[in-house]
């Protein structure tokens, strides 16, 4: 076992052992977190191996911003590394942050070749990079989102894609909640499960930075309404691509992982931790019930 996929799925064990107490699992995910932050860094600058060009394409897309940049060359090394090949990994980057590649660090530019590259866009739709261009110049592909402070396992792709040719499921993520309800409404974020078995639930609530393979032929066309999920969720990518994927009428598979490994970055803005506890992510939540229930007249998050 590599560096790699001993840090991060030594992490993901420890997130929920059986028959250990929180207490204890607690400081050695604190001591594996410190420990790969030191070593992985060195580990990735080394050369990655090669793998031949796998045979589904799968286009792995994600974006970042400054507070964060310097380090996504990490990012980079992980998917590159892959033992399922992406056809190509895209870094999207608004020019009202980088306005030219100058404001690119060295680390991103010199690792761009012909499976990775970094588009520069108009505009700032902020988490919404994420998906958005993929989705639009590519509507008939399969896309694999990720985050960009996250260390990820090698095989995180090839499980994805194993589970997709199933057949049953057209999003496969690896990070997730269960949507909870009580008396037939939906209970605020916070009170909702984190998942860290295999499911499929009807009732599962995707991270997309975790790792989400999506057959995006399958989503309605309302998810490229841009103007519409930035007036709803301008900070909630998830929420927005939840409620497609839901009104989509599209099965979720989740795999078996317990925490993903963060990468430690100094002074970095955490978006899921202001919508938490800002209750940012109710109150977009809301906006988005109550726009499918005015005009389309579907519960899109009703318990099912």
């Amino acid at each position: 076992m590599n560096a790699l996929n001993f840090y991060t799925k030594t992490y993901s064990v420890l997130h929920n052992y059986p028959g250990v107490p929180y207490w204890v699992l607690s400081p050695l995910r604190k001591i594996v977190r410190s420990g790969a932050n030191v070593v992985l860094p060195k580990y990735l600058e080394t050369s990655h191996p090669t793998y031949e060009q796998s045979e589904i394409k799968v286009i792995v897309s994600f974006t970042s911003f400054p507070a964060r940049i310097n380090t996504v060359w990490q990012v980079v090394e992980c998917m590159m590394r892959q033992t399922y090949q992406p056809a190509r990994i895209i870094l999207w980057l608004s020019k009202e942050q980088f306005p030219s590649e100058e404001s690119i660090p060295q680390s991103l530019l010199s690792r761009r070749s012909g499976l990775f590259e970094i588009r520069l866009v108009e505009g700032d739709i902020r988490s919404h990079k994420k998906y958005y261009y993929v989705i639009r110049e590519n509507p008939n592909s399969l896309v694999f989102l990720i985050d960009d402070d996250l260390y990820y396992p090698t095989d995180i792709i090839e499980k994805s894609i194993k589970e997709y040719l199933k057949g049953e499921s057209s999003v496969v993520c690896n990070y997730g909640f269960q949507i909870r309800f009580e008396n037939g409404k939906i209970l605020p974020y916070r009170k909702w499960k984190r998942m860290v078995h295999y499911s499929t639930s009807p009732n599962l609530f995707f991270g997309s930075g975790g790792g989400t393979l999506i057959d995006v032929s399958k989503l309605n066309y309302i998810c490229t309404n841009i103007d519409l999920a930035m007036d709803l969720t301008p900070i909630a990518d998830d929420i927005w691509l939840n409620a497609v994927v839901r009104f989509s009428g599209i099965r979720i598979s989740m795999l078996k992982n317990g925490n993903i490994l963060p990468i430690s970055i100094e002074n970095s803005a955490k978006l899921a931790e202001q919508n938490l506890w800002n209750n940012q992510n109710d109150i977009q939540l809301k906006k988005v019930i109550d726009y499918y229930k005015e005009n389309w007249n579907v519960e899109v998050f009703a318990e099912r």
